[in-house]
């Protein structure tokens, strides 16, 4: 973890204040979920930590990591705003850190969850909704199946998310959906 302080200034730099603080809360939350599961906790607080770390780059940083990482450019469409800092901090990470394939996995994923997801890219999922003050009712149910299970609180998470986006009129990501349908867990 040499870069670990190195990573922090650097946060502290890119990252609004509201963003650095809950970056911090993500990396603790990380940490407790990593070792109620056996998971390396050095490196569950670090994607904890960086998971956001693309969060506020400009537009024009964005279109940069784009051509970096030959992501797609659908990346720029109005509708990915809200988790194009996902795939753009995996490639930073990589490219500026060189930190492990793992910790960019995690990253990439924490926004929308993917059906492959390894246990780091499950906490860093269920972290980055739950490490927060004043959780809703539901999140706090969220949170109480994070110790119980992982997927459990993903789906309980997913299905929390894909109600409240449609009573706004809007849709779950379609990824998100794939992990909605290919688990059947009972949810009580």
């Amino acid at each position: 973890m040499r870069n670990l302080n190195r990573i922090k200034q650097d946060l502290k730099i890119k990252l609004s204040s509201f963003r650095y603080y809950h970056s911090l809360a993500v990396a603790k939350k990380s940490k407790e979920l990593a070792k109620h599961y056996h998971y390396d906790l050095k490196k569950a607080y670090l994607a904890g930590l960086v998971h956001d770390i693309a969060k506020e780059f400009t537009k024009e940083e964005i279109r940069k990591w784009i051509e970096i990482g030959n992501l797609s450019k659908k990346l720029l469409n109005k509708d990915f705003e809200p988790i194009v800092h996902a795939d753009i901090g995996s490639v930073y990470l990589k490219e500026k850190y060189h930190l492990d394939s793992d910790i960019c996995e995690a990253v990439k994923y924490h926004t929308i969850g993917n059906i492959n997801m390894d246990v780091l890219t499950k906490i860093i999922f269920i972290a980055d909704k739950i490490a927060r003050k004043n959780l809703s009712k539901e999140l706090q149910e969220v949170n109480e199946f994070a110790y119980r299970d992982l997927d459990s609180a993903i789906i309980k998470y997913l299905i929390y998310e894909k109600n409240k986006l449609e009573s706004q009129g809007k849709q779950l990501h379609k990824e998100s959906m794939r992990i909605i349908s290919n688990f059947n867990l009972d949810l009580k």
